[in-house]
């Protein structure tokens, strides 16, 4: 029997932040190496499965309502849960001071969350006897905030500045809590990019990250979510092949700033609803990943939509092209999954976890 490490990616469909740890602990315990907080938020009409339902939309909420510093020039069209119907429905904002002055003016609220979520972290990780397990704070990205703007090219004029706004956060997180946070980092779009503009991936996929990477204070504990976007359960990039990411996961590999601690990188196998193919070669290019010694290897192929015979088979696939036991994860957070198959999913991470 070998025993696995399991990742939850970060957003859970319970009632509320402790009930998510509550539910992971009592599923996973001693198999998780760090606990998100489930990402929910506040229960409101407007937003009735919680504020923080979807990472990135929560900072732009938050520009939204900010009409000091943002002006609304499109509004948004929302879904039943107050989010942007699609990718294509986000709000776009106007800056209403110079690029210059806007990191002083601007704040998300990732580090109050933190906060609130650290103190029952530590209890409960006192309650379920786990003295190892580190919390664990997800972020994207300045690039993932350009939904905000009408233009691709107005994005990456903020694009630093949001980084900035990110780092301070982060920063406040790891001032209050240190070695017992890992700062989980979520680049759909620079994942989008490496596939899309290979050309351009040092401008477009790489620098966003090594740019938020230079402003997060030393000695930070990094997880590097890949994520193919999961909004309301659909993916922002169908990908034909696996060879772009190993590519772009071993060039981000290679530049990695010496100043951070690399835990994991996390690979995304399903494309949201859709669930991962059980082709065993479309599997071949995750032989090449490279990883430096003490990394974890983590394959989020495990789905509802296939039973738990497939999923051990999707397992032993990964496992036999890597030649070694891999870690287990979902491909993104469970949020947009309704509870049911999210203790579905839990479950089968249980018990792959010790297949």
């Amino acid at each position: 029997m070998t025993t696995r490490s399991v990742l939850l990616v970060g957003s859970m469909p319970f009632d509320n932040e402790e009930a998510c740890m509550r539910r992971a602990l009592a599923a996973l315990g001693p198999r998780l190496f760090s606990l998100p907080d489930g990402e929910v938020g506040e229960k409101t009409p407007a937003f009735p499965k919680g504020f923080r339902s979807s990472w990135v939309n929560l900072a732009i909420e938050k520009m939204t309502a900010d009409t000091e510093n943002w002006r609304v020039v499109r509004e948004p069209v929302r879904g039943a849960d107050g989010m942007p119907a699609d990718y294509n429905s986000f709000q776009h904002l106007e800056a209403l001071h110079p690029l210059e002055e806007m990191a002083d003016r601007v704040e998300f609220g990732y580090d109050g969350y933190f906060r609130e979520s650290y103190e029952i972290f530590k209890q409960l990780r006192q309650e379920y006897n786990l003295p190892g397990l580190k919390f664990q704070m997800g972020i994207p990205t300045g690039s993932a905030l350009g939904f905000a703007f009408a233009s691709p090219q107005e994005g990456m004029r903020y694009r630093e500045m949001f980084n900035t706004v990110l780092a301070r956060e982060v920063n406040a997180a790891l001032q209050a809590a240190g070695d017992d946070v890992i700062i989980q980092i979520e680049i759909p779009p620079e994942l989008f990019a490496a596939y899309h503009f290979p050309d351009m991936i040092d401008l477009l996929a790489l620098a966003p990250i090594y740019d938020l990477l230079s402003k997060i204070e030393a000695g930070a504990q990094i997880g590097i979510h890949l994520c193919l976007g999961d909004f309301h359960n659909q993916a922002l990039n169908h990908v034909d092949s696996l060879t772009p990411m190993v590519d772009f996961s071993n060039r981000l590999v290679d530049g990695w700033p010496p100043q951070h601690r690399l835990q994991y990188i996390h690979y995304p196998l399903a494309e949201g609803a859709v669930p991962p193919t059980l082709d065993t070669a479309y599997y071949a290019p995750l032989e090449g990943v490279q990883l430096p010694e003490g990394v974890r290897f983590i394959a989020g192929f495990v789905h509802e939509k296939h039973t738990l015979a497939d999923n051990q088979a999707l397992l032993n696939t990964i496992e036999t092209v890597r030649g070694e036991p891999v870690d287990v994860a979902c491909s993104c957070g469970l949020g947009r999954r309704t509870p049911a198959a999210a203790e579905q999913l839990l479950n089968y991470m249980a018990q792959l976890a010790v297949a």
